[in-house]
């Protein structure tokens, strides 16, 4: 652990306080008052002295302490949000570039001292992740060194006070301060990003660890595991008891259905998750997020080019999110007079009390099975987030969805799928029937033309959630976290 080797403010501040009490004492014995052409007798004088030197001490020492806390309040972390990720990138860390990754450490001010923080700087290379493993592993041309094309990735709430002032202490060749700021309402909390000349010192902490053979996610909040028949879909999907969860999976598997109308009704052609094909092409499994890049495809019929969906997914300490790029190498109207697509989860029976929330919905509905008069009268419009949440003490957690796309380039809805009936069949499935169902389908699909198509689906784990509570989640996408870089004078 390092040791600043600088004073901070508020010690300053003590010191001219001391010095302050000290003059003013000496001045009040030496010439008290002296100016002053006083009638009164020697002890009505003293008696004024005194009091008036009292207010004078007083009236000092309320500014000085004023003024000190203002200081340390300027300098204390006022960033309230601790889930959003960030991301820095590389060209502003300008200062930095050039230096060799493994010299470079991030640090934050625990009120005492510096240390090290989890952390970690993905390489890029014309807009593309470098990956570390895989079929598609490789190395940047920089060999290692910062440029600015990379990433600096980190997790807010690991943020802290502001040390002032900062010189760089010895043994450190350059750094920069990273002032982190909710643009909502001014919070602010700092991270120190320092060069060494040679290696850095670095936290043993890890969020993230990636299980290639078992092909499951898991960090200190959740883990998500992948079916061994159908690669793309989720079967397993936990929040861990760290964030007060109780590690059970809410996931029976992840649906993904297509169905359609070849015209001249040659044909009504249906696929599910399981026709789909997957192949990791690579990965890297840092301290704070794992990176994947997958591609996913299914064979339809006859020659029908395939479509294919690319994803690099990037699972955060605290949450997910998947950037899907749709390849569709033809016009949907071509071959279809009517497609459609459902991509949604259904859950196992056994993990009761459960309620179904989204921002058409906010009031809520109970999932246990069977359709009610409040399911079956929910609002399908397309939505932008949603909830399933559990609402027994010994079923809290849940979880939060989004999915963000640009309306104008995909011309196809994207509407609520809900159905609640463990009656209807739904196979394949691990458990009969649609015990909670639920995520979107896209409808109009025949209006897509060729071409590639961009969504992206963010997934945050909940616990005892109450209707509102979705703010702060929406807010990582809606109001981004920045940062700010300052370069650290040296001594």
């Amino acid at each position: 652990m390092m040791r600043p080797m600088w004073q901070t403010s508020n010690h300053r501040h003590l010191q001219t306080i001391k010095q302050v009490a000290a003059k003013w004492e000496h001045d009040s014995t030496e010439r008290p008052f002296s100016l002053f052409l006083d009638p009164l007798g020697a002890g009505e004088r003293l008696w004024i002295i005194r009091w008036w030197r009292f207010f004078l001490r007083l009236a000092a020492v309320v500014c000085l302490v004023s003024a000190a806390a203002f200081a340390a309040n300027a300098s204390m972390k006022t960033l309230t949000r601790t889930t959003d990720p960030v991301t820095v990138p590389g060209h502003k860390l300008r200062l930095l570039q050039g230096k060799k990754i493994n010299r470079l450490g991030l640090f934050v001010f625990d009120g005492q001292a510096l240390r090290p923080i989890p952390f970690q700087i993905d390489e890029r290379r014309d807009g593309q992740y470098v990956y570390a493993h895989g079929e598609i592993a490789s190395t940047d041309v920089d060999e290692g060194a910062l440029d600015a094309d990379d990433e600096l990735a980190f997790i807010c709430a690991d943020a802290g006070p502001r040390l002032q002032p900062f010189l760089l202490p010895p043994g450190v060749e350059a750094g920069l301060e990273l002032d982190v700021v909710d643009p909502r309402d001014g919070g602010r909390a700092y991270v120190y990003l320092l060069a060494f000349a040679g290696p850095a010192p670095r936290s043993n902490v890890d969020y993230v660890w990636y299980h290639e053979q078992a092909n499951e996610i898991e960090t200190t909040d959740y883990l998500i595991g992948y079916h061994a028949d159908a690669p793309i879909s989720a079967a397993k999907l936990y929040v861990k008891p760290a964030i007060g969860g109780t590690n059970v999976s809410v996931a029976d598997r992840q649906k993904v259905r297509i169905e359609g109308d070849l015209f001249w009704n040659l044909m009504h052609l249906e696929r599910n998750e399981n026709d789909f094909r997957a192949e990791v092409l690579g990965y890297i499994d840092g301290p704070v997020r794992i990176i994947r890049r997958t591609k996913n495809w299914n064979r339809l019929v006859w020659k029908i080019p395939t479509p294919s969906v690319e994803l690099t997914s990037v699972y955060w300490k605290t949450g997910m999110e998947f950037p899907l790029t749709i390849d569709l190498p033809f016009k949907i109207s071509t071959f279809f007079r009517s497609a459609a697509m459902r991509i949604y989860i259904d859950t196992p029976p056994q993990v009761t009390g459960r309620r179904y929330y989204n921002d058409h919905n906010p009031q809520g509905v109970d999932i246990d099975g069977m359709m009610s008069e409040a399911e079956l009268k929910l609002d399908p419009a397309p939505f932008d987030w949603q909830v399933v949440a559990g609402s027994r003490p010994e079923h809290p957690e849940g979880w939060f969805s989004r999915n963000m796309y640009d309306k104008d380039k995909i011309p196809a809805s994207m509407v609520l799928y809900y159905h609640d009936d463990v009656g209807r069949l739904d196979p394949p499935e691990r458990y009969p029937g649609c015990y909670g169902c639920l995520g979107f389908e896209f409808v109009d699909l025949d209006k897509l033309p060729a071409g590639k198509f961009s969504i992206l689906i963010q997934m945050y784990p909940v616990v005892n959630y109450h209707p509102g509570d979705e703010r702060r989640l929406l807010q990582i996408a809606d109001a981004p976290l920045q940062v700010n870089s300052r370069v650290i004078p040296n001594n």
